[in-house]
């Protein structure tokens, strides 16, 4: 993977100065070229500080028992883990406008810490059963990381919250699935879908609706 002069500062001084635990990345892969390029990105990082540790593993057609501990059923796939933490998860190839965002999502879970504002942290306290957030993104489109990092921020954050940020050009049945024309498009707990970028505030207020929502369609 190519890493250009100024990236390689900027990595030096967001991994190589700015991590405070290990993180691990888990990577399950198969024999595709999205595959070869994941672990490529993996590789290519992890020299940046020895608080990052590549853990590389086959997918093996989904029976890896680690895979199925994490009820993961698509791949290829990147964990970042950290002291039995895994709820962040990218499907697909991190490359493009979506890099910089999963370099933050591993400095600040490293670190255990988040920009997000009081009010969006407010609004994300308020969340009281799991919740999944899904990020359809194209690592070509430049409005997909800031929703990419809000949903990164929001599982750092909250014990309550999984975060999965997903390529839609790569995993093409999972897009039709939940009709993506369009990104980024999220969908929060399955029950509500925002299409477009939207703020800190909005993007939490509207996970807070979708697990009160939730709690409705469960007791209503």
């Amino acid at each position: 993977m190519f890493i250009s002069d100024g990236d390689q500062r900027a990595l030096e001084r967001k991994l190589g100065q700015g991590m405070k635990d290990p993180v691990t990345l888990l990577v399950f892969v198969d024999d595709s070229g999205t595959s070869k390029e994941l672990v490529d990105f993996a590789n290519s990082i992890a020299p940046f500080s020895d608080k990052i540790k590549v853990d590389i593993q086959q997918a093996d057609m989904g029976k890896n028992q680690k895979m199925k501990d994490l009820r993961l059923e698509r791949w290829p796939i990147m964990v970042l883990q950290k002291d039995g933490f895994s709820r962040i998860r990218y499907y697909g190839f991190p490359g493009g406008y979506e890099f910089p965002a999963i370099v933050d999502a591993i400095a600040e879970l490293s670190n255990s810490s988040t920009p997000l504002s009081p009010k969006a942290k407010e609004a994300l306290s308020k969340v009281r059963r799991k919740a999944n957030i899904k990020v359809f993104v194209l690592t070509t489109c430049p409005f997909c990381p800031t929703v990419a990092r809000h949903a990164y921020r929001a599982a750092i954050d909250s014990p309550m919250v999984t975060a999965e940020i997903i390529d839609s050009s790569v995993f093409l049945d999972l897009a039709a699935r939940h009709t993506v024309m369009g990104v980024p498009k999220m969908i929060l707990n399955e029950n509500t879908d925002i299409t477009g970028a939207v703020d800190e505030l909005a993007f939490f207020e509207k996970l807070r609706e979708a697990d009160h929502a939730l709690i409705d369609s469960m007791f209503g």
